[in-house]
């Protein structure tokens, strides 16, 4: 469940709970590149530390990786903050690392929330 969505001059917030599915996330995704200033955000934070597990094959998340790709060649200047404090959610975001591969954006997985401001400020 999307628990908020925050967008800033700088960039966009999600924090999220309890089962996700790949609808949420791409429909996230999707609503994020339709922002007017999407070209000129610097972050992306995204805040799964109360989601219990995601409903994703790893097709999906492949489509995901590829659908930030594309964003990417709209806007390569962009630090992609995942947190989560599960193993099993930490893990899929390391999946969805792996996935992006060498594009432009900077991307890391946090396990503290205060770390990953830290990291994107």
């Amino acid at each position: 469940m999307i628990i908020s969505k925050e967008y800033s001059r700088d960039g966009a917030r999600f924090e999220l709970s309890g089962i996700i599915t790949s609808e949420e996330i791409m429909g996230l995704n999707t609503a994020l590149y339709k922002q007017w200033d999407f070209t000129s955000y610097k972050y992306q934070l995204w805040i799964f530390t109360a989601v219990e597990d995601f409903l994703l094959s790893s097709g999906e998340m492949k489509i995901l990786a590829s659908q930030d790709l594309q964003a990417s060649e709209i806007n390569p200047h962009m630090k992609v903050a995942l947190v989560s404090e599960s193993p099993l959610v930490f893990g899929l975001c390391r999946m969805y690392e792996a996935f992006y591969g060498d594009g432009p954006w900077q991307t890391r997985v946090f396990k503290s929330l205060a770390e990953a401001e830290k990291w994107i400020k």
